[in-house]
């Protein structure tokens, strides 16, 4: 008997059987990252396959993120804000780029201040795995954001040579005068030495990044390294779920487990076998006024379910 179970163990922590579960061109995708020589020291197929499950790879110069839905092996992406066509996303003064800890790219896209409001997302569709249904998301941030509150947001998905399937969802929840007064003050709630704290600790890292002999960074260098940074530290003090909406049968976003927002934009079938290029389309451009504060990790796509 023990040694049915053996063979049975054997089998089932095969190379072979573990080699079925993971994508056929696994090799290329893992080959598309700058820590590709690391994944190559797997122990094991059944070792590799849980940790593209569990451990998103970055890939395309960390302009994607690979990984895979671990119930059904099924392949997941995340594109980038940099991936991603933004109007007037390099235009100082209506977005700018940063980074943040809690982001898996090096940078993310804040918006500073926009009347057009377009996001577009192109992927191949035979990146994908067949006979499959997907859904995108758009991941981001909207705790300090102000313009989007109720406000109808246009997302459409489209394969080429196929119908255009669009959806209107909404970003942000309305929120009255004494709420927004009360999300002021809790904002604002930050101790002063803290807040002295962090200044002094980044401006030491500034400062001693400045090569020996060099002139020290001038005023507006300052500001502007200060400006950016200054980000990280608010963004910790970000709201947590969206206050109550009297619609509250409206499409809102919803909390992830890694801290981030999202909200679905779509969803598609692939079939399989097609070459086709896939874009997704996010836009307000039609309550013309002023929105801010938005911060972009990117645009998810991955089986439609809960992960």
């Amino acid at each position: 008997m023990s040694a049915v179970a053996s063979v049975f163990l054997s089998a089932a922590e095969s190379d072979a059987l573990w080699e079925r579960f993971l994508p056929a061109d696994y090799r290329e995708i893992i080959a598309r990252s700058s820590e590709s020589s690391s994944w190559r020291h797997f122990s094991s197929k059944k070792e590799l396959y849980f940790t593209l499950c569990d451990y998103p790879l970055l890939i395309d110069e960390g302009k994607k993120s690979f990984w895979l839905e671990k119930r059904s092996g099924k392949k997941c992406y995340m594109l980038a804000s940099r991936e991603l066509t933004i109007i007037w996303g390099d235009t100082p003064g209506y977005w700018e780029w940063t980074s943040l800890p809690e982001s898996r790219f090096p940078e993310v896209a804040y918006l500073q201040a926009v009347c057009w409001f377009e996001i577009r997302g192109k992927i191949n569709t035979c990146m994908l795995s067949p006979r499959t249904n997907y859904a995108a998301y758009l991941v981001f941030h909207a705790g300090r954001s102000h313009g989007f509150e109720d406000v109808p947001v246009e997302s459409s998905i489209e394969i080429v040579g196929n119908e255009t399937t669009t959806r209107v969802i909404y970003l942000a929840r309305y929120r009255s005068e004494e709420q927004a007064e009360h999300d002021d003050l809790e904002y604002e709630c930050v101790s002063i030495e803290d807040v002295r704290s962090w200044i002094n600790d980044n401006l030491t890292q500034l400062y001693s990044s400045q090569e020996p002999g060099k002139a020290l960074l001038g005023l507006e260098d300052v500001k502007t390294w200060m400006n950016s940074n200054v980000m990280k530290l608010f963004s910790s003090q970000e709201n947590e779920e969206p206050t109550s909406s009297i619609r509250s049968d409206l499409p809102y976003p919803k909390k992830r487990e890694d801290s981030w927002f999202e909200i679905e934009l779509g969803e598609f079938f692939i079939e399989g076998g097609e070459d086709t290029e896939l874009e997704i389309t996010l836009m307000e451009v039609k309550a013309g006024h002023w929105k801010d504060g938005l911060i972009v990790e990117g645009i998810e796509i991955r089986p439609k379910g809960d992960l």
